[in-house]
């Protein structure tokens, strides 16, 4: 398939590379509002550069929205209206009204809608969900998920994604924690129960570049799925080198499950008194950044292989559709408003 790219900043960047690396697509191109950053990015893959978005979904069968989250949106619905599959970053949308109407737009396409959720695609996401499918740890009571990273810490400079105008989902949970509400519902096939939880939002880092910080960097939600379990998630910007990175526990009634990605290619697992290390990884087809989670490349290269399948007419594996994105925004909004009434 032939996929275009919408956005030359760091993560279309990676889309494209992961196009080249991947043996069923071929990488049409990209286009960015900015021309002069779209030509330096072509130009180090050996693509076109291309002026418009109309000229990049003429190319093209298939585009990924890469764009900044507030362009989502009208991106995404321009390539609907072209007839051409898309696979839009996420969060999908800025508010659960964009969400709702790309959602609503691409239920009357024929064309393969997905969102951005790469999470759902890693080892340990896949190993978790089969021992909760298969019921080895009995029935789920409990489950904490943490994505921490420092970003907050290491950025001084101030950015678009500061601005109260991005807050919904540039901040810590909008932008991280948006992914580990995904999972929950990925995981347990239930909702977040939003008006069952307590959230907690914070501002660590509170100026960059003599300028306050508008939105939070660390956030933490209780709560519970509509199916029973209670959780825990929290996502930060703000954690220090010892503590970032990806982590999971869930415990049940008949055994626990444990991973942290410092840990590399192993998931701990306990039916009894001892943990039993279960290893995820094979070798790795794609290289993973530094400081990123284990896997994290390939799955970008496994969210491109379930979409172009969906596009064939396939399954489309573990891919998140536009209904999952909306989803995950109405939650989103539900307890970003929820921390507004409390604060």
């Amino acid at each position: 398939m032939r996929v275009g790219i919408v956005g030359a900043g760091n993560i279309g960047r990676v889309h494209a590379r992961t196009v080249l690396a991947c043996e069923r697509t071929t990488l049409a191109g990209l286009y960015d509002i900015d021309a002069d950053r779209a030509r330096e990015a072509a130009g180090e893959l050996g693509v076109p550069a291309f002026a418009s978005l109309e000229e990049l979904c003429a190319a093209a069968e298939g585009v990924v929205v890469a764009s900044p989250n507030r362009t989502h949106a009208a991106h995404a619905l321009a390539v609907l209206d072209h007839g051409r599959h898309v696979l839009c970053e996420k969060p999908m949308a800025v508010s659960l009204a964009e969400a709702a109407a790309m959602r609503e737009r691409a239920a009357a396409s024929p064309v393969t809608a997905g969102v951005g959720f790469n999470y759902r695609c890693l080892p340990v996401v896949r190993a978790v969900r089969e021992r909760v499918d298969d019921g080895r740890l009995g029935r789920v009571l409990h489950a904490d998920l943490a994505f921490r990273r420092a970003s907050a810490l290491t950025r001084r400079h101030f950015t678009w994604r500061d601005g109260a105008a991005e807050r919904s989902t540039s901040g810590a949970l909008g932008d991280l924690g948006v992914h580990l509400l995904d999972l929950l519902h990925f995981l347990f096939r239930s909702p977040v129960d939003t008006g069952a939880c307590q959230v907690a939002l914070r501002t660590k880092v509170g100026t960059k570049g003599g300028r306050p910080v508008e939105v939070d960097d660390h956030a933490f939600v209780s709560g519970r799925l509509h199916t029973g379990p209670h959780f825990t998630l929290t996502a930060s910007k703000a954690s220090t080198p010892d503590d970032v990175g990806l982590s999971l526990t869930l415990t049940g009634s008949r055994g626990e499950l444990a991973y942290h990605s410092r840990d590399g290619s192993l998931l701990l697992e306990r039916t009894g008194v001892d943990w039993e290390p279960v290893k995820l990884l094979g070798p790795a087809r794609l290289d993973d950044p530094p400081g990123e989670v284990p896997g994290w490349a390939d799955s970008f290269l496994d969210q491109l292989l379930d979409w172009t399948s969906a596009a064939r007419g396939g399954t489309g594996g573990t891919l998140a559709g536009f209904e999952d994105g909306r989803l995950a925004q109405q939650v989103l909004e539900d307890l970003l408003g929820r921390a507004g009434r409390a604060s």
